[in-house]
């Protein structure tokens, strides 16, 4: 009868952690075909582009919402279409060369206000990904050190953030 019991109650467990973990995005080392992909919360995930077999692994992993920071002229369009015949939800935020500006930090809040997480942010390469994820951490509250940092991990390089530190680190008292 114990013995019953116990079996039961692990079941219970292992199906409770199971419902659990359908809902956040996946580690590295469980995710295939995805480039430089970064686990920034467990709601959250950055990577670079993406393509058919990347998309089909966001399926695969129960991701609902693409946040794509890539300009026009990089191919959106067709991403787009692919994404949505998922089922995901595709959200375009255009962030160029020269940074990443106050409206697009605004419209980036909102599309994670707006839409369902499990939430995957990317570009090309992941740099621009991992300046949004370092900016919207700026915004937050969190330390510039911590930010920065976090950027760096989902894939910012230093040109990036060197304009960063230049435009939103001097927002913050005591800048970066």
């Amino acid at each position: 009868m114990l013995f019953v019991r116990i079996i039961i109650t692990l079941i219970a467990l292992l199906l409770t952690s199971w419902v659990f973990a359908k809902d956040q995005v996946p580690y590295a080392t469980q995710v295939n075909d995805l480039m430089r992909y970064y686990r920034a919360t467990p709601n959250i995930a950055t990577s670079g582009a993406l393509t058919h077999d990347s998309i089909q692994e966001l399926v695969k992993h129960s991701f609902n919402t693409v946040i794509d920071l890539r300009t026009a002229a990089e191919g959106t369009g067709l991403e787009e279409k692919m994404v949505k015949s998922t089922g995901m939800t595709y959200v375009n935020i255009p962030v160029g060369n020269d940074g990443i500006k106050e409206s697009q930090l605004e419209a980036f809040k909102k599309a994670l206000e707006q839409n369902s997480p499990p939430f995957l942010i990317h570009c090309a390469t992941g740099n621009r990904a991992g300046g949004m994820w370092a900016v919207y951490r700026l915004d937050e509250g969190v330390p510039p050190e911590t930010a920065l940092k976090e950027g760096r991990a989902a894939g910012m390089g230093i040109g990036i953030e060197n304009q960063i530190k230049e435009y939103w680190c001097t927002k913050i008292e005591g800048g970066c």
